[in-house]
């Protein structure tokens, strides 16, 4: 055996005790999961899902706890577990462990983490991976558990995927990083990829060999950074520009020789409206009917909420109306949504001053967004100073486009007269 593959199979073989020097945990730590196994069916049997309690107890590089863990429940499986990653945590909400097969990976920028097909005896035991969350953070792990010395119960982290969210959302057109970080202790080898999953179809956004630093496939708007990469495992997507086509299930892919973990991160792409309210200005004669449209555009997701209030002068708080309608949806070309919602309004003299309000509640806004006008009707009160002011300015711009006429029907005439006079000399 040359001595490439005999160090790569010894660090393959000791990388459960890469990190002797890290502390067991406190007294009695433990976390409760499920051991989830697919049985196949047979003649007389159903394909069925078996579900099995599991109690991890953490433990040290030895495989020695403070306290010894009381399980109650025969039927629960206990699994003492080392964790030098240190990304175990009893205060994860949700544990699911599933069996490991340790393989060789057949794509290509995982071709070369097992070129010297040469394998340690430890694959051909048992391997788990466990996927855990904390639906009250957000934080989430994935790792796998290999062998730790020759006790079947004893296992120890050999690969650790983790992000500190499972939701993300990102603002139509801006950029954003997708968080996700590894630990794989000295084993060098090791490739990244990611993967986007929408609707049923999946894509290949980004996949290199990251021992090599050699990309072999990139969405040119996502990138890595190799520095922070090496020296932090920090495997994070950045993507600029995001796009309504981002939003999904991104896959963060790690592997390492024989061994693979990966982390789900949802993204949602928003994109905050655009809220017009018409007619501007609103005047109306008394008695007449008035429609009211709210114009809302470009908005990403399609949920969203329309509503009309009016204010009159004497009240302190606008009042919610009812009776409004709304128009389909129109689906645009960068995937995002436009509607318009209408109102009907008779005028009257009591709703001279009134201040009409088009609110509208998406979740790119937790605030929310409105726009408004103020009914003038005609006959009932003199002009405001904003009448006043949008009347001058009518007249002034009547006023000078007058002029410039006269002007220039002035200058026509003189031309005239002057080509008459050169003719009859």
């Amino acid at each position: 055996m040359s001595p490439t593959i005999y160090r790569m199979s010894l660090a393959l073989i000791i990388l459960p005790f890469g990190m002797m020097s890290v502390s067991p945990a406190g007294d009695s730590q433990s976390l409760s999961c499920w051991l989830v196994e697919d049985i196949a069916g047979t003649e007389s049997k159903p394909r069925a899902i078996l579900q099995t309690p599991v109690l991890i107890q953490f433990t040290d590089a030895a495989g020695l706890t403070q306290s010894s863990p009381v399980t109650a429940d025969p039927d629960t499986l206990l699994l003492h577990v080392f964790d030098p990653s240190g990304k175990l945590s009893p205060e994860f909400t949700t544990c699911e462990i599933t069996h490991h097969l340790p393989q060789e990976v057949s794509l290509t920028w995982g071709r070369s983490l097992t070129e010297e097909k040469i394998s340690p005896p430890a694959l051909a035991r048992t391997w788990y991976t466990l996927a855990a969350s904390n639906s009250k953070d957000g934080r989430a792990v994935s790792l796998v558990l290999g062998p730790l010395g020759d006790r079947k119960d004893h296992f120890s982290v050999s690969l650790a995927v983790y992000s500190s969210s499972f939701v993300q959302r990102a603002r139509l057109g801006k950029s954003l990083t997708l968080p996700c970080g590894m630990w794989k202790g000295h084993q060098p080898r090791f490739s990244v990829e990611w993967r986007h999953r929408a609707l049923g179809d999946g894509s290949l956004r980004y996949a290199n060999e990251g021992w090599k630093d050699k990309v072999e496939e990139q969405d040119p708007q996502c990138h890595l950074n190799f520095s922070a990469l090496h020296d932090e495992g920090d495997a994070s997507l950045l993507i600029e520009n995001v796009e309504i086509a981002h939003q999904g299930t991104l896959l963060c892919n790690v592997y390492v020789p024989y061994l693979r973990a990966q982390r789900e991160i949802h993204l949602v792409v928003t994109a905050k409206p655009q809220v017009t309210l018409q007619p501007s200005p609103l005047f109306a004669r008394p008695g007449e009917e008035v429609t009211l449209s709210c114009d809302i555009l470009r908005f990403h997701p399609l949920d969203i909420s329309v509503d009309f209030l009016v204010q009159l002068p004497e009240e302190s708080h606008p009042t919610l109306l009812t009776g409004k309608s709304q128009s389909a949806h129109i689906h645009n070309q960068d995937g995002t949504y436009s509607i318009s919602a209408f109102q009907r309004v008779i005028a009257s003299n009591d709703l001279n001053g009134a201040r009409y309000f088009c609110r509208v509640t998406h979740v790119s806004t937790p605030r929310g967004l409105s726009s408004s006008q103020t009914l003038r009707v005609a006959g009932v009160s003199r002009p405001s100073i904003e009448d006043i002011m949008y009347l001058f300015l009518t007249a002034l711009i009547l006023y000078g486009t007058l002029s410039f006429l006269r002007q220039k029907a002035t200058s026509l005439t003189a031309q005239d007269l002057k080509v008459q006079k050169n003719k009859s000399e």
